[in-house]
């Protein structure tokens, strides 16, 4: 028992003096500190210090170090290049999202930084290793939260596009946030983000991507004959667009059968609510949406019904005959 107790108490002994062996008394601040803690002398020995270590893969001291910069040179010229030099440690710790954030520390404090283009870089290069992930986790089958890296590489690129909002990596990063919205199904959204390639950056080679996406995403968004057509007919005037602006495109050939696709899902609506009507035996107003689908819908499948019940029912006035009839009569 005894030599238990005198065991402890050396153990006890021995720890105390390496601790306090740590501490040293310093007349300047009247306190003790604590050596171990101290940085190197200058701010620039400092970060070298962090990024010797970060070069031997020593990343959990070299963050230490980075903080340490922090606390005893915060306000000193280098706290940029101490920033961007934390963002390169976190991506080597594969710990990207906390990377990106603190390069856009570094974008929002230090504009005039030698850094900053390069830092926007790595930004962009961290949004991409999102996107990837992203890709590479929806080819798997029942992966929970695999859908999430694509919204970690939308937040990354829109911080590029607010960062430089004229740069060309810019309308790159807008069309592809429009992408991971595309990705995760967000159709409305991926919409709002492809128009805004197209009217913010009208002259890029982004706006022949951003215009097919965006007629996709209204097609994706779009509703079968029974409910509102407003998105098929947001498709139909897409893909119009997209072939004036884009007439030797080879996505032509797959886009025309999606513009009749959305076509006949807007005349068969009209079809629908015709024979709603007359089976209401209301007959002129069955007659107005007939005769819309022989007007403006010639190409669809809906036209041989449409002509049918015309020409069976040729003597059905509606309001627009009468109307018609009265101008004729007056002239």
């Amino acid at each position: 028992m005894r030599k238990a107790v005198f065991f402890a108490a050396c153990l006890l002994l021995v720890t105390t003096q390496a601790a306090f062996a740590q501490w040293s008394w310093t007349p300047q601040t009247g306190r003790f500190i604590n050596l171990k803690r101290m940085p190197r002398e200058t701010a620039e020995l400092q970060i070298e210090y962090a990024r010797s270590l970060m070069v031997a893969g020593n990343y959990r001291k070299a963050l230490r170090e980075c903080d340490k910069f922090v606390e005893y040179y915060g306000n000193d010229p280098l706290a940029a290049d101490n920033l961007f030099l934390r963002g390169e440690i976190l991506m080597a710790q594969r710990q990207w999202w906390n990377a990106a954030k603190s390069f856009q520390q570094l974008l929002a404090n230090y504009p005039g930084s030698d850094k900053y283009d390069e830092a926007i870089k790595k930004q962009y290069e961290l949004g991409d290793r999102f996107y990837a992930r992203g890709e590479a986790l929806s080819k798997k089958k029942f992966r929970l939260f695999k859908k999430k890296p694509y919204k970690r590489a939308a937040d990354i690129y829109a911080m590029v596009v607010e960062n430089q909002p004229f740069a060309a990596e810019a309308a790159e990063a807008q069309y592809k946030i429009g992408l991971c919205h595309f990705a995760r199904k967000q159709y409305l959204d991926a919409a709002f983000e492809y128009k805004r390639v197209v009217e913010d950056y009208p002259t890029t080679e982004w706006v022949n991507d951003a215009s097919y996406g965006l007629a996709m995403c209204y097609y994706k968004n779009s509703y079968s004959p029974a409910y509102d057509q407003t998105p098929s007919e947001l498709t139909v005037e897409a893909i119009d667009e997209f072939h004036a602006n884009f007439p030797g495109d080879s996505k032509h050939d797959e886009l025309g059968e999606m513009r009749l696709e959305m076509r006949n899902s807007i005349a068969q609506q009209y079809l629908n609510n015709a024979r709603f009507y007359e089976k209401r035996r209301e007959f002129p107003a069955a007659k107005l949406y007939y005769e819309k689908i022989r007007l403006d819908f010639a190409d669809t499948d809906a036209l041989e019904p449409a002509n049918e019940w015309l020409e069976k029912n040729a003597g059905i006035n509606h309001v627009g005959d009468k109307y018609s009839e009265g101008i004729r009569s007056s002239l």
